[in-house]
């Protein structure tokens, strides 16, 4: 029975990552045939109305409709995503502020935890039927399913939140360094999108993270004409109390016409200031985080060459007498 259950997971392994791929082939090859029976069919029609209704028709046969799957061609995760929106969402906004931003980020991240699933279904099962436990099949195979879901879910998400926690630590480390170059590039009278474009090339080779989000930031500037949907973009994308201080202080500047270099001066020294404050923080916490090893690796050593010569010299004395 476990040979069985092992060769179905096996098997569901291997479809989850051939499917993509099979499904993307089949339907290139069924696009390509519709729109060469659609332009054969076009080119019979006369008159430029049914021309540009057959064109229509075209376009939504091939693949153009915007009623697809939510994660592109791969429709088993699309079904889980429809009946999971909460989750889905939740999983985005994760992705996001890791920096995760690519078109097939959710789906690939999906796949990462079946296959972690898998790999712990199988550790766990070769566990319980190894181990001197005298476990039984059946509830060998149902804890390992357990194991599987549970690990597979919360340990890819666990790891998605360290990169994400990582990653905002590397935007919180350049927030001073950001906001004394916008103190520069506003007194050298450059508007606020090219500052923020110049600042992104000159963040590049020391905080790359940041410099994306700047970048992404410019663009958005270009793009959308509301400036304080763009700035909460930024703060969705970073999570970062000092980057919303930031932009709440570049929207008031905007909307009240105050100036944006005093203001910006003023929080230039209050992120010079904080970060002082968390160096002499961590620099206060240091003894308390040395106690442990001092007691586990040094103490033991002062005593052995404190206390070694004379429990050696007890020890002749005692063995003279």
């Amino acid at each position: 029975m476990w040979l069985d259950a092992l060769s179905f997971f096996i098997a569901l392994s291997v479809f989850l990552l051939v499917e993509p791929y099979s499904e993307l082939l089949l339907a290139g090859v069924i696009s390509n045939f519709r729109l060469l029976k659609r332009m054969a069919k076009v080119s019979r029609t006369k008159g430029a109305a049914d021309h540009t209704k057959e064109n229509k028709n075209v376009e939504e046969g091939i693949g153009l409709s915007s009623n697809g799957p939510i994660l592109g061609t791969n429709y088993i995760l699309s079904y889980i995503a429809k009946k999971n929106k909460g989750s889905i969402r939740d999983m985005q906004q994760l992705l996001q502020k890791a920096g995760m931003r690519q078109q097939d980020a959710l789906e690939k991240f999906m796949k990462y935890k079946f296959i972690v699933g898998i790999f712990l279904f199988f550790i766990s099962l070769i566990f319980s039927i190894t181990s001197d436990m005298k476990i039984p099949f059946e509830i060998g195979i149902l804890a390992s399913l357990l194991v599987a879901v549970v690990g597979g879910h919360k340990l890819t998400d666990m790891d998605m939140g360290m990169r994400a926690k990582k990653r905002k630590e590397r935007i919180e480390n350049g927030v001073p360094d950001l906001v004394d170059l916008l103190v520069i590039c506003s007194e050298s009278g450059l508007g606020l999108n090219r500052s923020i474009k110049r600042i992104a090339r000159e963040l590049r080779a020391s905080n790359s993270v940041l410099a994306d989000e700047l970048s992404q930031t410019a663009i958005e500037l270009e793009m959308i004409p509301d400036y304080r949907t763009v700035f909460e973009n930024l703060e969705n994308r970073t999570d970062c109390v000092e980057i919303k201080t930031l932009s709440k202080t570049l929207c008031q500047s905007i909307e009240y016409g105050s100036s944006l270099t005093t203001s910006l001066r003023d929080l230039a020294m209050e992120s010079r200031q904080r970060r002082m404050l968390n160096a002499e923080a961590k620099a206060a916490q240091a003894p308390t985080l040395l106690t442990l090893p001092m007691m586990l690796f040094i103490m033991p050593c002062l005593f052995i060459v404190m206390l070694g010569p004379i429990i050696i010299n007890v020890m002749k004395t005692f063995n003279q007498t």
